[in-house]
């Protein structure tokens, strides 16, 4: 099942399924029109659309040289999912592809972490993530769960 929140259509990329999640507060006062959804522990999870990857896509193709560095391609990812440059409160790019996983936590306008392609599960790329963005799992199995997080 895809965690799209209403209004939101899949990713354009049918094998894989991309989001944000970030810190909720920040993303209501910085996207005040862009589809969220509310996480545990004061997080929101925005779903990237055919949209936005049309965007980032574009955006790629005017500078090819972005795609070299994690920092200009978050930055493209960023810019065209709506953040102004001002935002700074950390995001996490999360990329799953049935049992694969990425992320990439981008705080400061740099990336701080990457976690490459790897297995998902409790220390998969996206727990592992959460962790360094401070999600404490608590009782539950892993951070995803502890968020309320759901992908694909």
């Amino acid at each position: 099942m895809q965690d799209t929140a209403p209004g939101t259509t899949d990713t354009a990329r049918p094998d894989a399924w991309t989001a944000l999640v970030t810190v909720d507060q920040e993303a209501a006062a910085h996207l005040p029109g862009r589809q969220r959804r509310a996480l545990n522990q004061g997080l929101a999870l925005i779903t990237l659309t055919a949209a936005d990857w049309d965007l980032i896509g574009r955006s790629l193709a005017d500078a090819p040289d972005s795609a070299t560095s994690l920092d200009r391609f978050m930055a493209a990812v960023m810019r065209s999912a709506g953040f102004p440059e001002s935002y700074a409160a950390p995001v996490l790019f999360i990329e799953i592809q049935g049992d694969l996983q990425s992320s990439v936590l981008f705080a400061d306008r740099r990336v701080v972490a990457s976690f490459a392609r790897a297995h998902s599960g409790p220390d998969g790329p996206v727990n592992h993530a959460l962790r360094r963005l401070g999600v404490d799992r608590g009782a539950h199995p892993d951070e995803s769960a502890a968020l309320g997080l759901r992908g694909p």
